[in-house]
């Protein structure tokens, strides 16, 4: 069993985990090479898995021992870049809606980031508020370190489960808030 980090914010109903697994890991288990979905005319060929992986920014600069370090060290960024950015949806937290969506998104070679498609949804909101984390790396135009195979930067596919669950009270198990 992969281990989870979780995010919580203060005084807020929102709890969410990102899976720690499932971001390190590409996003299948076959190696595929196709077209960007939503290039259209772009010739530059997706892939799923690169002999060093995209970093997200924040550890580069930073003095570490290596490149596995560095790649945790990015990890942890994304994760609270993730956790601190959303907001759990009103509709389900009204409905006390839970679950994991899971986001598609595409590192390019040139480090910026396209969101590709939401491949799961729990509904109410939670799929749709996980896009707009992946869709505000894009407008606030950062960038990653990309991933590189054979030695040249590549576009590399990412799947990014994001678990949403409403904190409970440890002494009455209610969602603070519920009557």
């Amino acid at each position: 069993m992969q281990p989870y980090i979780s995010s919580h914010r203060p005084l807020s109903l929102l709890f969410i985990a990102v899976l720690l697994g499932l971001i390190i890991l590409p996003s299948c288990d076959q190696e595929s090479d196709s077209p960007s979905p939503s290039s259209g005319e772009s010739s530059e060929q997706v892939v799923d898995r690169a002999e060093v992986m995209p970093r997200f920014p924040g550890c580069e600069d930073m003095d570490l021992p290596d490149d596995d370090t560095r790649y945790r060290c990015s990890v942890e960024r994304l994760m609270d870049y993730v956790g601190n950015g959303i907001s759990y949806p009103p509709e389900a937290k009204k409905n006390n809606t839970v679950g994991e969506a899971v986001v598609q998104f595409i590192v390019h070679a040139d480090g910026t980031v396209e969101f590709s498609k939401i491949l799961q949804d729990p509904g109410d909101g939670l799929g749709a508020a996980a896009e707009a984390q992946i869709r505000r790396m894009t407008r606030e135009e950062i960038l990653w370190r990309p991933g590189y195979k054979d030695g040249k930067p590549v576009a590399v596919r990412f799947n990014l489960p994001v678990k949403f669950t409403l904190p409970r009270d440890p002494d009455t198990g209610k969602i603070p808030g519920e009557n």
